[in-house]
């Protein structure tokens, strides 16, 4: 895979041809997202772009996204790809141990071929930064000709999914089309090492970089600010200078009824070894659903608090070079009100960028926080602000 290095240098500024590189896949794919909140317009679907945006780049002729309610919906909707001959169909949501998650249960009977590796893989990612992503009962295999994978409904359980699947889906497609394996068709063709043959769907050898479709070109997505899938320690400049323990660069992780503001995070991770601050400001919005907002009130768990300084000492330790403040407000607030603030400083760019980003997930998928919606017509509701 290629990878675009932490802090800027000439080769950001030009295309050059990496023999590792995917080739641009051939063929469709379809992305079903499994909840019935998100397809009554109660909540805001934030997996779907995440995978649509992926696929299309790795050159997919079409890409298409559905969304549809628990239960025999996402059968209906996974029959109806399968009949269609969608080459890869991907689910998201459903797959914990709730009442009305069922996705493995519906995915079950339209699979001929299971392929248990596949989610293994993306629970032990998912595990090494949350453990309940061990509680994912996705699935993934074969549907005729259709490639099935049920993954979490979680935007970090998404990013795992896509950094466990983006290295296989080649030539995955090319076995189900009759190709061999990779190692037998280098000794076959004479080759030491390479990666010309067999890992392109409808291809037999490499395309130039410079053929490629420019989608192809900027696919993977570790490339760019977010999402990052490679290595963590790709993103440590080894000259730049230690920034101290974790425990240290947690300068604020707060839960409480005073109002946040990133301007104030800002100060905090003000720091002179750092050359960039990437903050998140979460905002109270007017609409919600299709249904007009007037206010909300958040509350949150007694332990709240634990919770939020454990994320942002995981945090600063998954990502060395960082300085993280992050802040969630509960109690009654207004339209505009900022409900999470967070401000990460870091010496160069991507860093500052990856761990954000990662910071905002994590705070979205473990802080026991809960809000009350109040809306114009007089109907008001309690929801998750998980996830």
């Amino acid at each position: 895979m290629r990878s675009i290095p932490a802090r800027r240098d000439d080769s950001d500024c030009q295309v050059s041809e990496d023999p590792s590189a995917p080739l641009a896949l051939r063929g469709t794919a379809r992305v079903l997202i499994a909840s019935t909140r998100a397809a009554d317009g109660t909540y805001e679907d934030r997996t779907g772009p995440l995978l649509v945006d992926w696929l299309r780049g790795r050159g997919l002729d079409e890409v298409d996204k559905r969304v549809v309610a628990d239960g025999p919906d996402v059968g209906a909707a996974l029959r109806e790809a399968i009949d269609a001959g969608i080459d890869i169909v991907i689910t998201s949501g459903g797959t914990g141990v709730s009442p009305t998650d069922v996705t493995p249960e519906q995915t079950a009977p339209v699979l001929t071929r299971e392929m248990p590796g596949v989610l293994e893989a993306v629970r032990r990612r998912g595990a090494e930064k949350t453990a309940t992503s061990l509680l994912s009962r996705g699935l993934a295999g074969m549907a005729g000709d259709s490639f099935v994978v049920n993954l979490p409904g979680s935007r970090g359980g998404v990013k795992d999914g896509i950094f466990v699947l983006d290295p296989i889906l080649d030539h995955l497609l090319d076995q189900r089309d009759g190709g061999g394996h990779p190692e037998q068709e280098q000794e076959q063709a004479g080759h030491g090492h390479g990666h010309g043959h067999g890992h392109g769907h409808g291809h037999q050898q490499e395309e130039p970089a410079a053929q490629r479709p420019a989608s192809a070109q900027i696919a993977d997505p570790r490339h760019g600010a977010t999402p990052f899938g490679g290595p963590l320690e790709e993103l440590r400049i080894p000259e730049d200078p230690e920034m101290g323990p974790a425990q240290e660069r947690v300068m604020v992780a707060s839960v409480g009824e005073d109002a946040v503001s990133v301007a104030a995070l800002i100060e905090t991770v003000d720091d002179s070894r750092c050359g960039a601050v990437v903050t998140f400001d979460g905002v109270v919005r007017d609409h919600d659903g299709g249904r007009g907002v007037e206010r909300l009130e958040y509350t949150a768990h007694p332990g709240a608090a634990d919770v939020m300084a454990e994320v942002a000492r995981e945090i600063a330790e998954r990502y060395p070079d960082t300085l993280v403040a992050v802040a969630h407000r509960y109690g009654p607030l207004e339209i505009g009100d900022s409900a999470l603030a967070c401000a990460v400083a870091a010496p160069h760019r991507k860093q500052a960028f990856v761990a954000c980003d990662d910071l905002v997930d994590t705070v979205k998928q473990r802080l026991p926080i809960w809000k009350h919606q109040h809306f114009e017509d007089g109907e008001d509701e309690w929801v998750g602000a998980l996830g």
